[in-house]
């Protein structure tokens, strides 16, 4: 991978970037929330059981700032190994990888003893699963490959059967940033298959945490359901789909054009990825933009 190389930013564009959708019921529920400190254990506890996957063998559980946080901890625990990802994956592992890393593509050769993967699952370039998905772990676990799971947009998708019981998956993370209105206040978590001592967990045992957007958080996920977002908007989906001649993507924001059409939203993959979270709360229009 050439060091220089990065994702190009499409955040000025109608379908560009990667957006949280700002629902006016969400909204309106955010706006009469009072401000006072959550219960992070409980919240905890609560928001591991509302994501609906089985996280049996991730014991050791911690707050994070989103998942960004989480990313940043991985890294320090693998200085000097070689980065593997994907082409179109989230733009912070090619930041990490061109600046402090050597780094080869998932795509491009096998998995080797020195390696550390980083993956997002719904993968961050098309909202599906990612290619390869499964070998990929089998390969990690043969070679004692270490495997950080990003699954943030896994609740405003339909995937709802990943089986994440691989000894090489040591690190997931998710967030509540994709799914409401709420990417500013930072609610995410992680979950470790081993005890890591380390600054997230200690600080985390001192409550050293934001328990305002702890409070915040669990609001959201006492009142709405884990596919909520999914089932509310998979319609509009299809319907902005059809009207644009793209597939509609297993997370329900975005819509996969085939290399061809709409190439200015190109990524770095096979598809190009269209999100419509802005065109359906209004912030952009996309006659106009």
């Amino acid at each position: 991978m050439n060091q220089k190389n990065a994702l190009p930013n499409y955040k000025n564009k109608a379908y560009g970037a990667a957006w949280s959708i700002y629902d006016n019921e969400s909204i309106n529920f955010l706006n009469n929330i009072q401000s006072e400190k959550g219960n992070i254990n409980q919240f905890l506890t609560d928001y591991k059981n509302w994501i609906g996957l089985d996280f049996t063998g991730y014991s050791n559980v911690n707050f994070s700032a989103g998942t960004t946080e989480t990313f940043d901890k991985f890294y320090h625990r693998h200085l000097g190994k070689r980065l593997r990802i994907f082409k179109g994956e989230y733009f912070y592992h090619q930041i990490m990888g061109r600046n402090y890393f050597e780094i080869e593509w998932l795509e491009n050769s096998a998995i080797k003893e020195n390696d550390f993967v980083v993956m997002s699952c719904p993968f961050a370039d098309t909202g599906n699963m990612p290619k390869n998905f499964y070998s990929i772990l089998e390969s990690c676990d043969k070679l004692d490959v270490p495997v950080l799971l990003d699954l943030a947009y896994i609740n405003i998708s339909n995937l709802m059967n990943i089986n994440l019981n691989y000894n090489c998956i040591k690190t997931i993370t998710t967030s509540l940033s994709k799914v409401f209105p709420i990417e500013h206040h930072r609610i995410g978590i992680r979950f470790d298959r081993d005890y890591i001592d380390d600054t997230l967990n200690a600080y985390n045992q001192n409550n050293y945490v934001n328990l305002y957007s702890v409070h915040i958080g669990h609001s959201f996920i006492k009142k709405f359901s884990n596919d909520w977002l999914y089932k509310k908007y998979q319609a509009a989906q299809l319907s902005i789909c059809k009207k644009l001649n793209v597939k509609p993507s297993d997370c329900v924001i975005f819509g996969l054009a085939e290399q061809g059409h709409f190439d200015e939203y190109h990524r770095g993959g096979s598809v190009n990825r269209l999100c419509f979270s802005r065109i359906w709360d209004g912030r952009v229009n996309a006659e106009t933009n």
